[in-house]
């Protein structure tokens, strides 16, 4: 928790200094998008952290690291749709877009979450949820992100005025517990109405 607030507030520091940054716009864009990673490593870490005591997989330590390397890529590379927008693989097109790309919107979340439900109905109720969890701490700790300086994005129906600082990093640190308990709750519901029908 405390490491995730330092990455949020170190790297936005660093990303503000404009004056300074001019001259170095893909160090600026690497920091950014390390900064997108790192948060939702951290993140899916509490996450993950929160539902193992829950949970029956018997990770070891370094297979719970590798699934949070996984999360933060995953975060990262939602920056991919800047160029799939710019139809181009040139950084000055693909962070000069008349507006913004789809996958930073939020609807885009909900479209994929529900995609991922409906196509794992055959899959266990645990890896369904494991699956929702994973894309929304990824793409959501992203959009929390960009969110604090042009809002949150819901197509299409537009965005909210800009997060204000103190409540993204909330935000950020929120989300990893309200997935948890969301996590703990489906299950634990699911195992009560079985428990009621036998």
């Amino acid at each position: 928790m405390v490491f995730m607030l330092l990455i949020c507030v170190s790297s936005d520091y660093f990303l503000f200094q404009h004056v300074y940054l001019l001259d170095y716009k893909l160090l600026r864009h690497f920091v950014d998008s390390l900064a997108h990673g790192s948060v939702a490593f951290c993140c899916w870490a509490v996450f993950l952290l929160q539902t193992e005591k829950f949970s029956e997989s018997g990770d070891s330590t370094l297979q719970l690291v590798r699934k949070c390397f996984l999360n933060g890529i995953t975060a990262s590379l939602l920056d991919i749709d800047h160029f799939i927008a710019a139809g181009a693989l040139n950084l000055a097109k693909a962070t000069h877009l008349h507006g913004r790309p789809f996958g930073h919107s939020v609807t885009f979340i909900i479209a994929v979450v529900w995609l991922v439900t409906r196509y794992s109905k055959k899959c266990q109720a645990r890896k369904r949820r494991n699956r929702v969890s994973f894309i929304v701490v990824a793409w959501l700790s992203h959009q929390l992100r960009d969110g604090m300086r042009r809002g949150l994005w819901f197509w299409p129906f537009g965005s909210t005025p800009p997060i204000n600082y103190f409540l993204y990093l909330f935000m950020e640190e929120s989300l990893p517990f309200i997935m948890a308990k969301w996590w703990s709750r489906r299950r634990y519901g699911w195992v009560g109405r079985r428990r009621e029908q036998q």
